[in-house]
Parts: C-alpha cells; sequence; structure tokens
C-alpha cells in the first residue's frame, strides 16, 4: 500500500506535467506520444511504469482479508506474486527513462547492483526449495521416514515431503502432531512457524490452529488437513494418507528420551502488544546500517549526478517587454536593447509561446489583424530563461498584448542567409527547454515535448559548435511552413538535420526538408 502510495504520487504529478492541457486527450498522449516499440533504446518506458502501477495498484487495492477471502488464498497469492512483474517492470522503466539522461556510470552499477542481488538471493533461495521439493523420503511398509525425535526442537517443527505435498512435524510437551505445512490464510510456511499458547503460529502474520485437529480456535473455521505418525524406536514415521480437513488424529507420545535442547530464540508474531526481543535488538543493530548506507548513496549521487541548466520560470512579478511583434518566420517579439559602438540599434528578440502546451502563432496573427502590424506593443508575460537566453510566454493569449504609444524607431526586419550546414543536436520544445521544465530534455520528456510542439510551439534545434557552445535555431520546412507534425517522431532524440541556416537579429532558423533531412543517430 506504501509503494502504491509513493507511486500514485510520481505517476499524477507526471501525468499532470507531461499530458495534461495539450492538444490530445492526456490518456491517449500517454500512450500515443511516443510509440518506438520496435527499438531498445527509445522504447516508451511509460508503457511499462503503467503496467507496473496497475499490477501495485491491484495488489493495494486487494490486501484487505476482505479479498483474500473472496478471492481464496490461492488465487490472491498469485495476484501478489505478480510483484516480481511489478518489480522488473519499474527497473525497465527507469533503465530506459531517468537514467537515460545521466551520464554518471554509478547510475547503472547501483540499478545492476541491485537486481544482481536480489537475483541471486531469489535464486539461492528457489534452489533450495527445488531440492527440497525433489526430496524423496524412505518408505517402510508404506509409511514415510520423517526423522529421529531429537532432530525437532521443541515447540518447533519438521518439514518433509509426503506425496508431492509438504507436512510439518511438530514436537510440543513431549507429543508429535502432523499437519499440511500452508497457512489457510496467505499460504505460509507453517513449518517455520513455532507452537504458542498450545497453537500451531504461523510465522507470517500469526494465525494459529490446533495441532491435533488443525482447527483454528474459535471464532475462526479455518482447518487443515492432518497425518497420522507413528515411532520406531526414536525414529518418527508419518502415513502419506491426509485426512480430511479439521480430522482429530490422537497426538503422539514420545516414549524415547528427548536428547534436543529448546531453542531460547523469540518468536515474533504481529498482533503482540510488544515485539521480540531479537527482532528488537535486530531493527536496532539494522537500522544505523541501512541509514548509513543510504547516506553513501545519496553522496554518491550527489557528486554524480548531471547538473541542470541554469533556468528560471518567473510567473510572478511579470515583467513588460516592449517592441515590434512579427508572426513569420515564427512568433516573436523584437526589442531594442541599446545601440552597438557605431549608434545602431541592438536588437534582441523573444520567441513568443502561449499558455500550457501551445503555441502563439493564433494569437500573435489575431492581434496583428487588428491592428497596426508596425506599432509597438507592450506583452507582460512569464519570462523563461536558459543560459541568457529567453523566450515569453504568453499567459493570458491575446490579451497578454497590447498597444504602446511610443513610436517605431525599429529598423526593418532583414533575413540573412548562412548557407547550408549539417547538425548534430536534439529537437526540443523551447518552452520547457527554457524554463518552463528542468531539464526539459532528453527521453524522458520527449511525450511532453511532443505534445507542445504538436501544439503549436516552434520545434527548436539544439546543438553544440566545435567550440563547444550551446546554439539554438528554430526549425521550419524548406519554404518557411511549420513543420511540426512532421517531425514529432523525432523529437528528443539525437539526430543529424541538414539544412539551409537562416538568421533574423539574434535568432537562426534552420529551413530542412522533412523527408530527407533528418537522420537519427542510433
Amino acid at each position: 500500500v506504501t509503494m502504491f502510495i509513493i507511486a500514485s504520487v510520481h505517476a499524477i504529478f507526471s501525468f499532470y506535467q507531461f499530458h495534461m492541457h495539450g492538444n490530445l486527450n492526456p490518456f491517449l498522449s500517454l500512450f500515443l506520444s511516443n510509440t518506438h516499440y520496435e527499438s531498445f533504446i527509445f522504447f516508451p518506458f511509460q508503457t511499462l511504469g503503467v503496467i507496473a502501477y496497475i499490477i501495485l495498484m491491484l495488489m493495494a487495492f486487494t490486501s484487505h482479508d476482505f479479498w483474500l477471502n473472496t478471492l481464496s488464498p490461492k488465487v490472491w497469492k498469485l495476484l501478489h506474486i505478480m510483484v516480481y512483474i511489478a518489480y522488473g517492470l519499474l527497473i525497465a522503466h527507469v533503465a530506459l527513462g531517468v537514467i537515460q539522461l545521466e551520464n554518471a556510470p554509478i547510475y547503472f552499477l547501483m540499478l545492476l547492483a541491485g537486481v544482481i542481488w536480489l537475483s541471486i538471493i531469489h535464486i539461492i533461495a528457489g534452489i533450495k526449495e527445488w531440492k527440497f521439493d525433489n526430496s524423496k523420503p524412505l518408505e517402510t511398509d508404506g509409511w514415510y521416514r520423517v526423522c529421529k525425535v531429537d532432530e525437532i526442537e521443541e515447540d518447533r517443527a519438521k518439514m518433509v515431503i509426503v506425496a508431492k505435498e509438504r507436512v510439518a512435524i511438530f514436537k510440543y510437551n513431549n507429543k508429535l502432531s502432523a499437519v499440511h505445512n500452508v497457512c489457510k490464510h496467505q499460504n505460509g510456511p507453517l513449518g517455520e512457524g513455532k507452537i504458542v499458547d498450545g497453537c500451531i503460529t504461523c510465522p507470517w502474520h500469526g494465525y494459529q490452529y490446533k495441532p491435533e485437529d488443525g482447527c483454528a480456535p474459535a471464532p475462526f473455521t479455518e482447518k487443515l488437513a492432518t497425518y497420522a505418525l507413528k515411532l520406531f524406536g526414536d525414529v518418527i514415521y508419518i502415513n502419506p494418507k491426509a485426512n480430511a480437513e479439521g480430522t482429530f488424529v490422537e497426538p503422539l507420545l514420545i516414549t524415547t528420551t528427548n536428547t534436543s535442547t529448546q531453542k531460547t530464540d523469540d518468536f515474533y508474531i504481529g498482533w503482540q502488544p510488544k515485539a521480540a526481543a531479537s527482532f528488537k535488538k535486530f531493527v536496532l543493530k539494522t537500522i544505523p546500517v541501512l541509514f548509513f548506507i543510504f547516506l553513501i548513496c545519496l553522496v554518491c549521487i550527489s557528486f554524480n549526478q548531471k547538473h541542470i541548466a541554469k533556468s528560471f520560470f518567473i510567473t510572478d512579478n511579470q515583467p513588460k517587454y516592449e517592441g515590434t511583434l512579427i508572426a513569420s518566420p515564427f512568433p516573436a517579439l523584437r526589442t531594442m536593447v541599446g545601440k552597438d559602438e557605431y549608434g545602431n540599434p541592438i536588437i534582441k528578440t523573444y520567441p513568443l509561446v502561449n499558455a500550457w502546451k501551445f503555441g502563439a502563432d493564433d494569437a500573435v496573427a489575431s492581434f496583428l489583424s487588428k491592428n497596426n502590424k508596425d506599432a509597438i506593443v507592450q506583452i507582460q508575460g512569464t519570462t523563461l530563461n536558459r543560459d541568457d537566453v529567453t523566450a515569453i510566454e504568453l499567459s493570458d493569449e491575446e490579451a497578454s498584448i497590447s498597444l504602446s504609444s511610443n513610436k517605431n524607431i525599429f529598423p526593418t526586419l532583414t533575413i540573412q542567409s548562412l548557407g547550408d550546414t549539417i547538425l548534430e543536436g536534439q529537437i526540443i520544445d523551447p518552452k520547457c527547454y527554457l524554463g518552463a521544465m528542468n531539464p526539459g530534455e532528453g527521453k524522458p520528456h520527449r511525450d511532453c515535448a511532443i505534445r507542445c510542439i504538436e501544439g503549436g510551439i516552434m520545434p527548436m534545434l539544439t546543438y553544440q559548435t566545435k567550440e563547444g557552445k550551446i546554439k539554438y535555431a528554430v526549425l521550419l520546412g524548406s519554404n518557411g511552413e511549420k513543420i511540426n507534425q512532421q517531425i514529432s517522431y523525432a523529437v528528443a532524440e539525437p539526430i543529424t538535420i541538414k539544412g539551409k541556416m537562416m538568421q533574423i537579429d539574434d535568432w537562426n532558423f534552420l529551413l530542412v526538408d522533412v523527408k530527407n533531412g533528418i537522420t537519427r543517430i542510433k
């Protein structure tokens, strides 16, 4: 239940951030944003997380005993064994998701170490149980040999395979009784339990049964199959034929001298008001060790984590920007930030996006159709900034734009060709990448980026120059048309892209042949 609550917080937050307020139903977006099921590297890890979440949800919702009784212990246990499937899916969800953003090997080593450790202990346990289940006791006249009397500790049991069933033989008060080993509650191993207050007590949840007839004490009604025992000297033998559940079998009296010693261990039962002394001692020793390991892991992660960009998203006290509005080649505001040494105006251009996961094309076009295209405007919106690269969100859409009384002294917009180029980089949506989300790139952010781009926000290529400097270019078609829908398949993936680089003011845009100009780097 705790795991499900933690998973729910993660799922709800991620679902809202990456899939809500877009151009597609968020539930459809969850499964349709990334459809690269044919690729291991680009496999949609969200689908794996959803399946794991459904399993955890079913386990959490059926954790009450009502469902245990309704479904039957066998079906209920089978359902809850699916936790192994959920665990495997979560490992793949992390390995194919957020870890792909990290370069430090410690993340992969920690994940791999956890998988190997859990796999080894389960494999060892599985081999041990398989060997026990396939053991064949000696048979004499139809009776199976169990062990010598002194091999069983007082108030404890010896387990044996009888007719392919596990049976537990308990020794208590100089008597022996045998019952089916499987607890009726959750199929717990009764043979690992103990006689407490005259009753066999399951080590898992403390369910109890009377050893002589396998019946749970009133008012409980669960019953176990019982078995007949006999002694040949000091050797115990069992009849492999089980009695009907709840059948009374006279306990076998031990006539030989008991040479076994009673183990002075504390048996922990969950419903007791106080924990056993040995359990408390174990916890007090284990918690500091686990806490120390946790601190080491935390320090290792902190020092090796990939540093996120210096970005911000100003929602309060929104500043006002003044300049001229343009709709082409992409919606933007041209502002004047000063003059150069020759007295020429320095123009800074801010790409414009709309609220949520939508582009500002319609809002800008609508405003320009109603007003003089050369008029000075004021925009009050949310500032997105990453490493001194800024965009503006029209928080109130067209209402964020208003006319200014100042005169237009801006130089005419000119477009300059920088020639053909081939670049390696990643297609991102500028809204999230520049500040709305951080890091806002890579495979974990792919679904959100696709929703933003398909919602009309201009796609942007981020790439690195030979000098190591990060540069940006808005992507348009060969004739300057929008290509948002056509390139969504390659968003947030390493690609090679070729086209003609163009420049307006301090921004570049790349004219791309969609069919032949983009190649995924595998």
